[in-house]
């Protein structure tokens, strides 16, 4: 169980003792006669003391679950309801088990049973007394709780207002990563060979061709796409690599029937395939081996390194990306690991029973 932080328990104590010190006062101008002694010493006090530690340790939870449960900026006036509801609830729990405590309830003196003792205690509760902390605890937790609550709902809109500028950024980047330039100069380059050698192939090629640039232009504004469909436009990005290089690279898609509810990052399984053609070499006698998978809840590209000797310099802008993108969509990483022989890069398959 995860320990009370210190500084918590401190701040519990402080807010108990003021309280309980604002009634003191309130009692002693209404009774002067009385010395101040006897207020401090009255039983009384010790109960107020829990009534303010325990409430305010228990709100200080609760706030925290409400805004982890409602973190978004729209959704503060639930936010308040819950809070306050909860906050109503849990005052009446801790002054009921306070109360059940001080009276008795839960010491075995004397001939009565359990249950004697606890009809004896319910009549002696008065619904007024409930009513009067209530209303006193609701007032506190709006003076505690209500900049917390206002603090979070404006760090949220600011995050959320960052989250839509990297998006738009994300977007932009992704945008001009789709179908790296000299892809489409060396398609087209074997498109030409085609054309001359294999009249047949070239007509597939083109097919093929027109395919993934009409995906490209139907997606690339959408923030999620069925698993599905980014699978068969990827068969076709995949058929054009085949026919480029022949068996020059071994392609494995190992995956079986997906859920029409499973989704994923537009176009990010095509920049990673594109990412292992462009990073590796490709070559007849040593084929590039290339297999796609799944593995659970993640949808796993993973490719033999066969890096290339002469390489500009790299700024792993596409995976980047992808990673940027999801970061905005989902709260599972892209994972990317690497050894002498394996890059592999593991894409999250979001659920969702809406169509994006």
């Amino acid at each position: 169980m995860k320990r009370l932080p210190y500084k918590t328990i401190v701040q519990a104590l402080l807010a108990s003792f003021v309280v309980c010190m604002y009634f003191v006062v309130v009692a002693k101008l209404d009774r002067r006669d009385i010395p101040w002694l006897s207020f401090f010493l009255h039983p009384h006090m010790a109960r107020g003391l829990l009534y303010g530690f325990l409430l305010f340790l228990g709100n200080v939870y609760l706030s925290k679950w409400v805004s982890d449960r409602y973190p978004s900026g729209r959704d503060f006036g639930k936010r308040m309801i819950v809070f306050y509801t909860g906050s109503i609830i849990l005052t009446i729990l801790v002054v009921f088990v306070v109360n059940a405590f001080f009276s008795g309830l839960f010491v075995a003196d004397g001939p009565k049973s359990f249950s004697q003792r606890f009809v004896d205690f319910i009549y002696q509760q008065h619904v007024i007394y409930y009513f009067q902390i209530t209303v006193t605890s609701l007032f506190i937790s709006m003076v505690f709780f209500g900049f917390y609550f206002y603090k979070r709902f404006k760090d949220y809109q600011i995050k959320e207002s960052q989250q839509e500028k990297q998006q738009i950024s994300a977007q932009f980047a992704s945008l001009k990563n789709q179908l790296d330039p000299h892809f489409l100069f060396n398609s087209l380059n074997v498109l030409n060979s085609l054309i001359e050698e294999d009249p047949k192939k070239a007509s597939i090629f083109t097919t093929n061709l027109s395919r993934i640039y009409r995906y490209v232009l139907e997606h690339k504004d959408k923030s999620l796409v069925p698993l599905q469909e980014e699978l068969t436009f990827s068969k076709a990005y995949l058929s054009l690599l085949s026919l480029r290089f022949e068996d020059g690279i071994d392609i494995h898609m190992e995956l079986d029937e997906v859920a029409p509810q499973e989704q994923l990052l537009p176009l990010s399984l095509q920049l990673l395939i594109e990412n292992v053609v462009k990073h590796n070499v490709i070559s007849f006698k040593n084929p590039l081996l290339l297999r796609i998978y799944r593995k659970e809840d993640y949808l796993i590209v993973e490719n033999k390194v066969q890096k290339k000797k002469v390489l500009h310099q790299q700024s792993g802008i596409g995976l980047k990306n992808i990673a940027e993108r999801y970061a905005l969509l989902s709260d599972r990483p892209v994972n990317i690991w690497q050894n002498d022989k394996t890059f592999c890069v593991e894409l999250p398959i979001i659920k969702t029973d809406l169509a994006i």
